[in-house]
């Protein structure tokens, strides 16, 4: 078994899928009561309300738009700002750590303008390490993550 993220281990090739979809933000659709989905840039869950999903999944109807509002609890545009500090706390959860390519192609920024201050420091004090690609946590720094990745909110 390897550690493929913080908090889990798995032998080469079956890491979970779900969670390494999450960390790396893959864009994903949850059907059902209470479900989440985040795709482009917004985030939106299913109404946990039993009652409320059971009226509209059931009437049916022949708008299918209509019904898919119905249904919707919660939902959230997720700015640029939040996007780039979900890419580096979330990423930062993989032992390979985050691409400094992947942060160019999403945001078309170098991670050095936006992080460079932040991840010198880190760096400096043992917490983060520089790879070929980017940047990932230290043994240390996976020790006391919360702490660490509090430092990528902008």
């Amino acid at each position: 078994y390897h550690r493929y993220e913080i908090s889990n281990y798995a032998k080469p090739g079956r890491e979970c899928r779900h969670n390494v979809g999450y960390w790396r933000r893959v864009p994903y659709l949850g059907l059902g009561l209470g479900a989440s989905s985040f795709y482009g840039d917004k985030r939106f869950a299913n109404t946990a309300d039993m009652s409320r999903y059971l009226e509209v999944t059931l009437t049916g109807g022949a708008d299918g738009t209509e019904n898919l509002q119905k249904l919707q609890g919660t939902a959230e545009v997720v700015g640029r700002q939040d996007a780039m500090e979900e890419f580096m706390f979330l990423g930062l959860r993989l032992t390979a750590g985050i691409r400094a390519e992947d942060f160019a192609a999403c945001f078309g920024q170098d991670l050095e303008e936006v992080y460079g201050d932040t991840l010198a420091r880190l760096t400096g004090e043992g917490l983060v390490r520089r790879t070929e690609a980017g940047y990932r946590l230290s043994h240390r720094g996976i020790d006391i993550s919360n702490r660490v990745l509090a430092e990528f909110l902008l």
